[in-house]
C-alpha cells in the first residue's frame, strides 16, 4: 500500500480523532477529579476552620464524632490503618495553630485529616466520594464507537475502489471482458458504472473496428488471390513476374496490416526467443519486396553472423523494415545503412533535417508537412509501439547530415 493512498490518509484522519477524542477526555476527567478534591479539601479546611472559630470564642465542639460528620469526616479506629496513614500517606497540605498539627493525607486513593495536640490525635477519614464519572465513561464509549463505526463504515464504502482499480488495469492491459457494475447507490458505483458503460462502448467499438478491418482484408484476399493465379497464365514472362510480384506485395502488405492493427490495439502476443540478428534484418529486407538487383543497391548492411538477440521475430523485423523503408524513402542518395555496434542497432540515411522534433513523428497520423503526410509518421508510431513492446530502447538523432535512428538490444 502506497504512502499517500486514500485508505492511509483515512486511517490518519481517524487515529487523529481517536487521540483528539482520548485526550479531550483525560483533560475533562483530569478537571473532573480536580474539582471534587477540591471540595474535598474545602471541607477538611472549613472544619479546621470552625475550630478556629470555637476555640477562639473559649467554645468546644459537642460529639467529636457528631462534630465532624457535618463535614464529612469519620474517625478511624482501626489502629493498623491509623499506622499506616500517619507513615505512609502523602501530605496534601498541613497547618499548624495553637490548637495543634492539621495534615491533609492521601492513602490508597483516599483522604484523611490528621489531627495531632498535646493532649490527644485524631485521625479521620474523608467521606469523600469522587462525583460518579459514569456519563462521562458513556460519552467516551459512546463516541469511540461512532468513530470506529464512522471509519468501517468509510472503509466499506471506499472498498469496490480497489475492484474498480483491478479492473481498469485489466481493461488498460487488453483484457476488454470486465465487468465494473455495482448495485450500490454511492458516488464510487456512480463512477464504476460510468465506466463500465464506458469501457461496454469502447469494447463494442473496438470489436466493430477490428470485424470491419478483417473483414476487409479478408475480402481483399480473394481478388489478390485470383489476380495470383491469372498472372500465372500470361504468357510475357516479363509482365507475368511482374503481376506476380505486384500481388504477392499487395499480400505481403494485408498480412503486415493485420500485424500493426493487432499491435496497436494490444492484442499481439509476443513469442520471444533468441535470434541471429542477421536473420530478422534479412527477413526486414524481403518485406521491403524490392528487386534482387535493388536490394544491393539501397540496403547496405553490416551485421556479424555472431550478434544474438532476443526478440519477437515477426514485429521486430516488421519494426527494422520501417526503419529501412523510411530511410531509403526519404534519403538523398536512396541508400541505407544497418549496422552494429557496442550491442546497438544503428539505421542511417543522408538526407534533410525533420523540419519538427521527433517526438511529433513519433505520433500516429501526425499532419503538418509533406513528408509526414507521406506515411513517416505513421511508420515511425508503429516503430515506438514494436520496439517498446520488445523491451528495446528506440533513439534518434542528427549529425552531420546523417539520420541515425537506434535500438539498444539487450
Amino acid at each position: 500500500m502506497k504512502n499517500d493512498s486514500l485508505s492511509n490518509k483515512i486511517t490518519l484522519v481517524f487515529i487523529f480523532s481517536i487521540l483528539l477524542l482520548s485526550m479531550f477526555f483525560l483533560v475533562v476527567l483530569k478537571y473532573q477529579t480536580e474539582k471534587d478534591l477540591e471540595a474535598m479539601k474545602e471541607r477538611q479546611l472549613q472544619s479546621i476552620n470552625y475550630i478556629f472559630i470555637l476555640y477562639r470564642n473559649n467554645l468546644s465542639p459537642h460529639g467529636i464524632n457528631e462534630y465532624f460528620g457535618n463535614f464529612g469526616l469519620k474517625r478511624v479506629t482501626n489502629q493498623n490503618l491509623r499506622a499506616s496513614v500517619i507513615e505512609k500517606g502523602v501530605v496534601i497540605f498541613k497547618k499548624s495553630s495553637d490548637l495543634g498539627n492539621f495534615s491533609s493525607l492521601r492513602y490508597n486513593d483516599r483522604y484523611y485529616l490528621y489531627i495531632d495536640n498535646m493532649i490527644s490525635n485524631v485521625l479521620l477519614e474523608s467521606k469523600f466520594k469522587r462525583k460518579a464519572n459514569d456519563l462521562l465513561w458513556i460519552g467516551f464509549v459512546v463516541a469511540f464507537i461512532i468513530l470506529i463505526s464512522m471509519y468501517i463504515s468509510i472503509f466499506r464504502s471506499i472498498s469496490p475502489l480497489k475492484e474498480l482499480s483491478s479492473q481498469i488495469r485489466k481493461f488498460a492491459s487488453g483484457d476488454m471482458d470486465i465487468d465494473c457494475k455495482s448495485d450500490k447507490e454511492d458516488e464510487i458505483a456512480e463512477v464504476a458504472n460510468e465506466f463500465d458503460r464506458a469501457a461496454g462502448k469502447l469494447r463494442d467499438l473496438i470489436h466493430s473496428r477490428q470485424l470491419f478491418l478483417r473483414t476487409i482484408m479478408h475480402e481483399l484476399k480473394t481478388p489478390i488471390g485470383k489476380g495470383r493465379i491469372v498472372s500465372e497464365m500470361i504468357q510475357d514472362e516479363k509482365a507475368k513476374k511482374r503481376l506476380i510480384s505486384i500481388f504477392e506485395r499487395l499480400d505481403l502488405l494485408i498480412n503486415e496490416f493485420s500485424k500493426i492493427e493487432q499491435i496497436v490495439s494490444k492484442n499481439y502476443s509476443l513469442q520471444l526467443q533468441c535470434y541471429n540478428l542477421v536473420d530478422i534484418v534479412d527477413s526486414a529486407t524481403d518485406m521491403l519486396m524490392l528487386d534482387d538487383d535493388k536490394k544491393s543497391l539501397h540496403v547496405k548492411v553490416d551485421i556479424d553472423t555472431s550478434v544474438v538477440v532476443k526478440a519477437d521475430f515477426e514485429s521486430f523485423a516488421l519494426a527494422i523494415k520501417n526503419l529501412m523503408d523510411n530511410a531509403i524513402k526519404y534519403a538523398d542518395d536512396r541508400v541505407v545503412h544497418v549496422y552494429v555496434d557496442e550491442n546497438i542497432l544503428y539505421i542511417e540515411n543522408r538526407a534533410k533535417e525533420f523540419p519538427m522534433d521527433i517526438e511529433a513523428y513519433y505520433k500516429p497520423f501526425v499532419s503538418g508537412s509533406r513528408e509526414i503526410r507521406k506515411g513517416l509518421g505513421l511508420g515511425l508510431y508503429i516503430v515506438k509501439n514494436i520496439t517498446k513492446l520488445n523491451d528495446f530502447e528506440l533513439n534518434y538523432e542528427y549529425i552531420d547530415g546523417m539520420h541515425r535512428f537506434s535500438v539498444k538490444l539487450i
